[in-house]
């Protein structure tokens, strides 16, 4: 199985390994879907327990809590 590793925002934690969306705004959602689709990510299989503070992240360049997902990648 192939993973692809990115460092995002922990708030979207929730949808990316649940699937809930109930917290997020549907702008956000599409950003997400945006960003799957570009980069060929299945499903988020992993994510780290405790989030950090950093000034950007892999999906934008906007600062915040982020933490590494691990991702199922197509081929």
């Amino acid at each position: 199985m192939k993973t692809k590793i990115f460092i995002l925002p922990a708030h979207f934690a929730s949808y990316l390994v649940n699937g809930d969306a109930t917290s997020l705004e549907q702008n956000e959602i599409n950003e997400i879907v945006a960003f799957t689709e570009k980069h060929n990510l299945l499903n988020c299989i992993d994510c780290t327990d405790e989030s950090w503070f950093a000034w950007r992240n892999d999906m934008n360049n906007l600062g915040g809590d982020v933490m590494e997902f691990t991702f199922k990648a197509g081929e």
